[in-house]
């Protein structure tokens, strides 16, 4: 049953309301909520919040049977002065509740603006690096370990790289490959912790993932920004050379290590034998290289929103797992999925009560209740709540939804830069 108009003068409790006000003009940390104190009601009162909706369906049934009763004569709800008074109280708790939800995104995004300048530096200089690579140059192997020691600092938190790399980086134009190995070894390393992979071993597989595209530079240009469905069998088969290219081009520079050579190589072959370029399959794919695969597939899906094949980051991961979880195997799938989340920052979302939600950041305590921007179904408003599900328990996340059904009204409405409109003054 849809929403029902309610005249205020009828609020009471048990009705499960809809406050269709802006989220920053009332005190309350959520729009929708079913009515359990005379405080709320007076605070409602209070705030002078008109614009009130209910669900008859999931309101009780025996109030909904005084207020829609002709018979029965509108009487507002009595607040006497002992109410009043805690409602003052209860105010400021649920103010000081709403402020936690909202300062935890401020903050965050303030830690996304202080390592965004490292993450775009590092990106030039990966491009510096492949040029270098290309020329044959040793140094290249000093400018890898410098952008690897400089993107450290970032990776170590956590919350922050997940929200770099899944929801902010964007690469400029001539700077898709560089972004791709950025992110990609960004994943990896942080992936490695889940894996409880040795410091070595992290280290190549960090370094590994940042040289997996190398070989695409020496692939046609022409070739390289077509679409898959668009290319030609020759094409394919020349775009499917990009490892071995870059096997090449790093087997020619003097102290790389075999294992990042294999990761290169290998990094796109499949255990059924249906990969490229050598049809390894099982135990011929070394499991870094596998790891760094299903990074790259997973990046590729989810960072090119211009692409036919974007799926935006929590629909690219269902695919990965889907999909991919063979083909790369469940001991390198799973662990990366443990990492990024169900709910990766960018992934637009439903929840529970059928509102829309754009995840903002990753609750590393609790993977499948991240904070969210919520946005109200037919609301009069395009002002989202936020929403910190680890301490919203009444809301939940059903599923990750395709950016490319959502009414274009929506993702307008969630979109992170409006944030800087959120403030609250009282605590």
């Amino acid at each position: 049953m849809p929403w029902v108009r309610l005249d205020p003068a009828l609020l009471r409790l048990g009705l499960y309301i809809k406050i269709d006000h802006a989220w920053m003009d009332h005190p309350f940390v959520r729009n929708v909520f079913t009515v359990s104190s005379p405080t709320e009601i007076a605070i409602i009162r209070k705030h002078q919040l008109t614009n009130l909706l209910y669900d008859p369906e999931r309101s009780h049934a025996d109030v909904v049977a005084v207020i829609t009763d002709p018979s029965v004569p509108v009487q507002e709800f009595e607040i006497d002065a002992e109410t009043a008074q805690d409602a003052e109280a209860d105010e400021q708790s649920i103010l000081k509740e709403k402020h936690l939800h909202l300062q935890n995104v401020i903050e965050h995004r303030k830690a996304i603006e202080e390592n965004t300048r490292t993450y775009g530096d590092s990106t030039n200089e990966v491009s510096v690096m492949m040029a270098m690579a290309n020329a044959g140059q040793a140094d290249m192997l000093r400018s890898a370990s410098k952008i690897l020691s400089a993107m450290a600092g970032v990776i170590d938190r956590e919350a922050v790289a997940l929200s770099l790399v899944c929801a902010e980086s964007r690469a400029e134009s001539g700077q898709e490959l560089a972004m791709q190995a950025i992110n990609v070894s960004a994943l990896a390393t942080m992936t490695s912790k889940m894996l409880n992979l040795s410091k070595e071993e992290t280290e190549l597989v960090g370094m590994g993932a940042l040289f997996h595209n190398i070989g695409m530079s020496r692939v046609p240009l022409a070739v390289r920004v077509k679409s898959e469905e668009d290319l030609s069998p020759t094409e394919i088969k020349l775009l499917r050379m990009y490892p071995q290219l870059g096997k090449e081009i790093l087997e020619a520079i003097p102290g790389v290590p075999p294992d990042v050579v294999e990761i290169v190589y290998q990094h796109r072959e499949y255990l059924d034998g249906t990969g490229f370029p050598k049809r390894l399959i099982n135990g011929d794919i070394a499991k870094l290289a596998r790891l760094v695969g299903a990074i790259v597939e997973y990046n590729l899906l989810s960072s090119d929103q211009r692409s036919p094949r974007y799926m935006g980051p929590g629909q690219a991961l269902s695919y990965v797992y889907t999909k991919l979880r063979m083909k790369y195997g469940p001991d390198v799938i799973e662990p990366f999925i443990a990492t990024v989340t169900v709910f990766p920052p960018g992934s637009f979302v439903e929840l529970n009560d059928r509102s829309f939600g754009l995840v903002l950041k990753s609750n590393s305590q609790e993977r499948l209740r991240p904070v969210i921007m919520l946005y109200e179904r037919q609301a009069s408003h395009d002002q989202p709540a936020i929403i910190d599900l680890s301490r919203e328990r009444s809301l939940s996340v059903e599923k990750a939804i395709d950016p490319k059904g959502l009414p274009e009204r929506v993702k307008e409405a969630l979109l992170p830069t409006k944030l800087k409109g959120y403030v609250i003054t009282g605590k």
